[in-house]
């Protein structure tokens, strides 16, 4: 099944899946920002979640297009907004679908529980160039300062297709192409995140006090490293378990699946209890 409602705020929620649970609604929300949340239905086949699954896109997000330019700062008055229109939120966000929650301390009062997948609770570039060099990836800095001097769609075609090693361990290279070439991605969306995370010098502002949270990483992840949650002493909680996940890169139901479906049961019981 699959339905897509708007609201008032051009935000599109896509209804995935329901089923019997405890009331519980699963909110996705995806990377980037930009990439459409579409790349997470194979992973929603894969884990069996007790109550309503969605897909959230804000507006200008991927195939969540607007006729108007749009003010993307817009984006932080919106945010809160949509968790508070559900019951029993569990909020599951990759990548800068993970970070960007973290600058929301009122969800605190709200979340029922919270999955980050691959994702950083401080600025990552840095770390992330340092963590790289362990690995045999090309040099990516042409690509990266062509597309900041020179933002456009093929400027950002080329920046993705050389941050790919970057994603995805070498055995599972080419099917994460094949995935990522299948989504609509908005490039005005990563423009707009690196000057705003460089903006607000990005670190996070809530730290989950007693919702459940589940922190997931991988190993072969060189663009969000594993360490950054690692060394960040704030995230050493009792309510907040952290998992890195060997076999595995930036999207890691692709490289691992069964490592996924095993976090997403481990919450499952959690949130149930």
């Amino acid at each position: 099944m699959s339905k897509f409602f708007y609201d008032s705020d051009h935000v599109r929620y896509e209804l995935c899946a329901t089923r019997e649970g405890q009331g519980f609604n699963w909110l996705f929300f995806p990377g980037g920002p930009g990439a459409d949340s579409s790349y997470f239905h194979s992973l929603i086949q894969d884990v069996t979640l007790p109550g309503n699954v969605w897909l959230i896109d804000m507006p200008g997000n991927g195939s969540n297009t607007l006729k108007e330019q749009y003010n993307f700062d817009k984006w932080i008055d919106i945010f809160p907004k949509i968790i508070r229109r559900f019951e029993n939120p569990v909020l599951v966000g990759h990548s800068f679908g993970g970070m960007f929650p973290l600058l929301f301390p009122e969800l605190e009062q709200y979340l029922k529980g919270y999955i980050i997948l691959n994702a950083a609770p401080t600025l990552w570039l840095e770390e992330a160039a340092a963590y790289a060099a362990q690995f045999d990836v090309p040099d990516l800095s042409k690509e990266v300062h062509d597309f900041t001097c020179n933002p456009n769609p093929e400027t950002f075609q080329t920046c993705l297709n050389a941050c790919m090693p970057y994603y995805f361990p070498k055995h599972t290279l080419e099917k994460g192409r094949q995935l990522l070439s299948q989504v609509a991605f908005e490039h005005s969306l990563a423009v707009w995140w690196m000057r705003k995370a460089v903006e607000l010098n990005f670190s996070a502002q809530w730290i989950p006090q007693s919702v459940p949270t589940l922190i997931i990483n991988a190993k072969y992840d060189c663009i969000v490293p594993y360490t950054l949650f690692q060394n960040d002493t704030r995230f050493r909680r009792p309510n907040i378990e952290r998992l890195v996940i060997e076999d595995a890169g930036h999207f890691i139901w692709v490289e691992n699946p069964a490592a996924a479906k095993q976090a997403f049961q481990k919450m499952c019981a959690w949130v149930q209890k």
